[in-house]
Protein backbone atom coordinates (compact mmCIF):
# COMPACT_ATOMS: atom_id res chain seq x y z
CA UNK A 1 0.00 0.00 0.00
CA UNK A 2 1.15 3.23 -1.02
CA UNK A 3 1.97 6.43 1.63
CA UNK A 4 -0.80 8.04 -0.24
CA UNK A 5 -2.92 5.38 -0.04
CA UNK A 6 -2.55 4.83 3.91
CA UNK A 7 -3.38 8.83 3.97
CA UNK A 8 -6.64 8.26 2.00
CA UNK A 9 -7.94 6.09 4.41
CA UNK A 10 -6.97 7.89 7.36
CA UNK A 11 -8.94 10.77 6.04
CA UNK A 12 -11.66 8.79 5.29
CA UNK A 13 -12.08 7.50 8.15
CA UNK A 14 -11.38 10.56 10.30
CA UNK A 15 -13.90 12.28 8.79
CA UNK A 16 -16.63 9.55 9.15
CA UNK A 17 -15.70 9.87 12.97
CA UNK A 18 -16.42 14.08 12.58
CA UNK A 19 -19.24 13.47 11.33
CA UNK A 20 -20.81 10.57 12.97
CA UNK A 21 -19.40 12.82 16.94
CA UNK A 22 -20.83 15.84 15.24
CA UNK A 23 -17.73 17.20 15.94
CA UNK A 24 -16.08 20.12 13.97
CA UNK A 25 -12.16 21.08 13.14
CA UNK A 26 -12.26 23.78 15.06
CA UNK A 27 -14.02 21.47 18.37
CA UNK A 28 -10.65 18.72 18.11
CA UNK A 29 -8.38 21.21 17.13
CA UNK A 30 -9.29 22.81 20.37
CA UNK A 31 -10.13 20.08 22.57
CA UNK A 32 -6.62 18.59 21.77
CA UNK A 33 -4.27 21.75 21.82
CA UNK A 34 -3.01 20.98 18.01
CA UNK A 35 -3.37 24.43 15.26
CA UNK A 36 -6.41 24.60 12.90
CA UNK A 37 -3.70 24.11 10.26
CA UNK A 38 -2.31 20.75 11.35
CA UNK A 39 -5.66 18.65 11.43
CA UNK A 40 -7.07 20.35 8.53
CA UNK A 41 -3.91 18.76 6.54
CA UNK A 42 -4.59 15.32 8.77
CA UNK A 43 -8.60 15.86 7.56
CA UNK A 44 -8.05 16.07 3.96
CA UNK A 45 -5.57 13.71 3.76
CA UNK A 46 -2.58 15.85 3.41
CA UNK A 47 -0.67 14.89 5.65
CA UNK A 48 -0.27 12.13 8.47
CA UNK A 49 -0.34 12.41 12.45
CA UNK A 50 2.69 10.78 14.29
CA UNK A 51 2.34 8.09 16.79
CA UNK A 52 1.55 9.87 19.52
CA UNK A 53 -0.81 12.39 17.79
CA UNK A 54 -2.93 9.17 16.59
CA UNK A 55 -3.32 7.65 20.01
CA UNK A 56 -4.38 11.00 20.68
CA UNK A 57 -7.37 10.91 18.50
CA UNK A 58 -8.08 7.55 19.19
CA UNK A 59 -8.47 8.33 22.90
CA UNK A 60 -10.77 11.67 21.84
CA UNK A 61 -13.04 9.51 19.81
CA UNK A 62 -13.15 6.26 21.93
CA UNK A 63 -11.77 3.78 19.24
CA UNK A 64 -9.05 1.41 18.47
CA UNK A 65 -6.23 2.58 16.50
CA UNK A 66 -7.24 0.24 13.90
CA UNK A 67 -10.75 2.55 13.57
CA UNK A 68 -8.28 5.40 12.05
CA UNK A 69 -6.10 3.39 9.40
CA UNK A 70 -7.29 0.64 8.25
CA UNK A 71 -9.71 0.61 5.42
CA UNK A 72 -13.56 -0.44 6.16
CA UNK A 73 -16.41 -1.43 3.66
CA UNK A 74 -18.37 1.68 3.90
CA UNK A 75 -21.99 1.38 6.21
CA UNK A 76 -25.52 2.46 4.17
CA UNK A 77 -26.28 4.71 7.03
CA UNK A 78 -23.94 6.94 9.57
CA UNK A 79 -25.88 6.05 13.01
CA UNK A 80 -25.62 8.22 16.09
CA UNK A 81 -26.07 6.84 19.31
CA UNK A 82 -28.43 8.50 21.30
CA UNK A 83 -29.30 8.08 24.98
CA UNK A 84 -32.55 7.69 26.43
CA UNK A 85 -33.60 8.70 29.54
CA UNK A 86 -37.00 7.18 30.40
CA UNK A 87 -40.20 8.95 30.39
CA UNK A 88 -41.41 12.92 30.40
CA UNK A 89 -44.74 14.01 31.39
CA UNK A 90 -47.38 15.45 28.44
CA UNK A 91 -49.89 16.06 31.40
CA UNK A 92 -49.56 18.14 34.07
CA UNK A 93 -46.00 18.84 35.82
CA UNK A 94 -45.16 15.91 37.63
CA UNK A 95 -41.58 14.55 38.98
CA UNK A 96 -39.40 12.42 35.87
CA UNK A 97 -38.32 8.98 36.81
CA UNK A 98 -35.41 9.23 38.00
CA UNK A 99 -32.44 8.11 35.48
CA UNK A 100 -29.01 6.80 36.30
CA UNK A 101 -25.89 5.69 34.92
CA UNK A 102 -27.30 1.98 34.76
CA UNK A 103 -30.19 2.24 33.61
CA UNK A 104 -29.51 4.98 30.42
CA UNK A 105 -30.65 2.88 27.26
CA UNK A 106 -29.34 3.93 24.12
CA UNK A 107 -31.10 4.11 20.88
CA UNK A 108 -29.33 4.18 17.22
CA UNK A 109 -30.33 6.17 14.30
CA UNK A 110 -29.01 7.42 10.84
CA UNK A 111 -27.54 10.38 11.04
CA UNK A 112 -29.41 11.45 7.66
CA UNK A 113 -32.40 11.98 10.01
CA UNK A 114 -30.50 15.37 11.19
CA UNK A 115 -28.59 18.41 10.61
CA UNK A 116 -24.94 18.03 10.43
CA UNK A 117 -24.96 21.19 12.15
CA UNK A 118 -26.38 19.40 15.32
CA UNK A 119 -23.88 18.19 17.89
CA UNK A 120 -24.66 14.46 18.35
CA UNK A 121 -23.28 14.88 22.24
CA UNK A 122 -26.14 17.42 23.07
CA UNK A 123 -29.02 14.75 21.39
CA UNK A 124 -31.13 12.55 23.93
CA UNK A 125 -34.63 10.96 23.72
CA UNK A 126 -36.87 10.69 26.16
CA UNK A 127 -40.61 8.59 26.22
CA UNK A 128 -43.79 10.40 26.61
CA UNK A 129 -46.26 10.05 28.69
CA UNK A 130 -49.64 11.17 28.44
CA UNK A 131 -51.77 13.27 25.76
CA UNK A 132 -51.38 16.85 26.65
CA UNK A 133 -49.48 17.25 22.91
CA UNK A 134 -51.47 14.78 20.87
CA UNK A 135 -52.26 17.38 18.31
CA UNK A 136 -48.71 16.88 17.71
CA UNK A 137 -47.04 14.42 19.62
CA UNK A 138 -48.89 10.98 20.62
CA UNK A 139 -48.69 9.34 23.98
CA UNK A 140 -46.07 6.45 24.06
CA UNK A 141 -44.28 7.94 21.07
CA UNK A 142 -40.46 8.96 21.28
CA UNK A 143 -39.06 12.21 21.06
CA UNK A 144 -35.48 13.30 20.69
CA UNK A 145 -34.36 16.94 22.22
CA UNK A 146 -31.61 19.31 21.18
CA UNK A 147 -30.01 20.77 24.13
CA UNK A 148 -29.07 24.53 23.70
CA UNK A 149 -28.34 27.41 25.79
CA UNK A 150 -31.55 28.93 27.65
CA UNK A 151 -31.44 32.17 25.26
CA UNK A 152 -31.66 30.22 22.26
CA UNK A 153 -34.56 28.92 22.47
CA UNK A 154 -37.52 30.61 20.22
CA UNK A 155 -41.22 31.27 20.82
CA UNK A 156 -43.27 28.14 19.47
CA UNK A 157 -40.65 25.23 20.17
CA UNK A 158 -41.57 22.34 21.65
CA UNK A 159 -39.82 21.96 24.84
CA UNK A 160 -39.03 19.87 27.91
CA UNK A 161 -38.67 21.64 30.96
CA UNK A 162 -38.64 22.11 34.75
CA UNK A 163 -40.45 24.04 37.31
CA UNK A 164 -40.20 23.38 40.82
CA UNK A 165 -38.20 20.03 40.46
CA UNK A 166 -41.38 18.68 38.02
CA UNK A 167 -40.76 18.00 34.76
CA UNK A 168 -43.36 18.84 31.29
CA UNK A 169 -43.34 18.59 27.82
CA UNK A 170 -45.20 21.42 25.98
CA UNK A 171 -44.66 24.52 23.50
CA UNK A 172 -42.91 27.67 24.69
CA UNK A 173 -44.48 30.51 24.39
CA UNK A 174 -43.16 33.60 25.94
CA UNK A 175 -44.64 36.21 25.13
CA UNK A 176 -48.04 35.65 25.20
CA UNK A 177 -48.51 36.72 28.93
CA UNK A 178 -47.70 39.82 29.91
CA UNK A 179 -45.44 39.23 32.87
CA UNK A 180 -45.12 35.13 32.66
CA UNK A 181 -44.02 32.58 30.07
CA UNK A 182 -46.50 30.17 28.90
CA UNK A 183 -46.38 26.63 28.09
CA UNK A 184 -49.36 25.58 25.83
CA UNK A 185 -50.44 22.47 25.89
CA UNK A 186 -51.82 21.05 22.05
CA UNK A 187 -54.33 18.73 23.05
CA UNK A 188 -57.92 17.41 21.32
CA UNK A 189 -58.98 16.93 25.27
CA UNK A 190 -60.05 20.17 26.59
CA UNK A 191 -58.71 18.93 29.98
CA UNK A 192 -55.69 19.40 29.33
CA UNK A 193 -54.61 22.95 30.26
CA UNK A 194 -51.53 25.56 29.49
CA UNK A 195 -48.87 26.07 31.84
CA UNK A 196 -48.28 30.01 33.43
CA UNK A 197 -45.34 30.31 35.52
CA UNK A 198 -45.62 34.09 36.28
CA UNK A 199 -42.04 35.60 36.28
CA UNK A 200 -41.50 36.56 39.89
CA UNK A 201 -41.70 32.59 40.28
CA UNK A 202 -39.44 31.34 37.48
CA UNK A 203 -35.90 31.75 39.03
CA UNK A 204 -35.97 27.68 39.04
CA UNK A 205 -37.58 27.41 35.57
CA UNK A 206 -35.14 25.40 33.26
CA UNK A 207 -35.45 24.05 29.86
CA UNK A 208 -33.62 21.07 28.49
CA UNK A 209 -34.15 20.39 25.47
CA UNK A 210 -35.82 21.49 22.52
CA UNK A 211 -37.78 18.56 20.54
CA UNK A 212 -36.23 18.45 16.52
CA UNK A 213 -38.10 14.83 15.79
CA UNK A 214 -40.78 12.32 17.23
CA UNK A 215 -41.78 9.01 16.21
CA UNK A 216 -42.93 5.24 17.46
CA UNK A 217 -40.65 3.03 15.05
CA UNK A 218 -37.56 3.75 17.12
Amino acid sequence: MTNQNVKTIFSDNLNSLLNSSGKTVADVAADLNISYSTFSDWKNGKKMPRGGSLQSLADYFNVNLSSLLEEHSSPKFELLNIPLYGTISAGVLSEVDGVTQENIQIISLPRAMFSRSYDSTKLFAMKVNGSSMDKVIQHDEVIIAKKQDFESYKDGDIVIFSHDGEYSLKRYCPNEVEGAVLFKAESYNPAYKDIVIMSNTNYDLKIYGKVIYFGTTL
